[in-house]
């Protein structure tokens, strides 16, 4: 009888244990810093980029006891259209222009799933451009800094594939091309 006892008591401590580590790693995390996320096109004149310091985030991911990332259960990332810039006034509108931003305010993406080997990840989502959402798969390094976990990759898209129909300038002497790097780097700190 003592023996049952005994081990019923460590087996509960262990489960008690176990599931108290499991309920703390498992962490909401917020953008902390500023994030920098460029778009690079280019365009039968020159090559041209902008870029926004302006991001939110809402997600919640699991980390080992050196903070590594262990799994990413929740991630949506938001970027005001309109904070994109380019430093040229009449590209920015016409970019917005081409955006919509006049009914769609905001770029965003949702993950779904995420596959993680080591600092790498294989993020399944669905990313929203002017209104338009499609399926995207992203690879991103993800490594833990100071407490907080900073992210950063990039992504190479078709603007059609979201009906975005690449803006012109100079009364369309000058055209953008349908294929926009996004590139991004962003980190992200537990909320406390």
């Amino acid at each position: 009888m003592k023996t049952i006892i005994k081990k019923t008591f460590f087996t509960t401590l262990f489960v008690l244990a176990f599931s108290h580590t499991a309920v703390w790693a498992q962490q909401q995390y917020k953008i902390s810093g500023t994030p920098n996320i460029t778009i690079a096109g280019t365009s039968t004149m020159h090559d041209w980029t902008m870029t926004s310091k302006q991001a939110t985030s809402v997600a919640q991911f699991e980390t080992d006891a050196a903070g590594q990332l262990t799994k990413v259960n929740a991630i949506v990332v938001t970027i005001s259209a309109e904070s994109l810039k380019s430093g040229k006034g009449a590209m920015d509108k016409n970019a917005y222009n081409a955006l919509k931003t006049d009914k769609n305010k905001d770029i965003k993406f949702q993950l779904t799933s995420a596959i993680i080997n080591g600092n790498n990840i294989v993020a399944q989502g669905t990313l929203t451009i002017a209104g338009n959402s499609k399926p995207t798969e992203l690879i991103v390094t993800g490594k833990p800094v100071a407490g907080a976990i900073h992210f950063q990759g990039s992504k190479k898209i078709k603007m059609t594939e979201f009906n975005v129909e690449p803006p012109s300038f100079m009364f369309g002497s000058v055209k953008t091309g349908d294929e926009i790097t996004i590139t991004f780097e962003v980190t992200l700190s537990p909320i406390k």
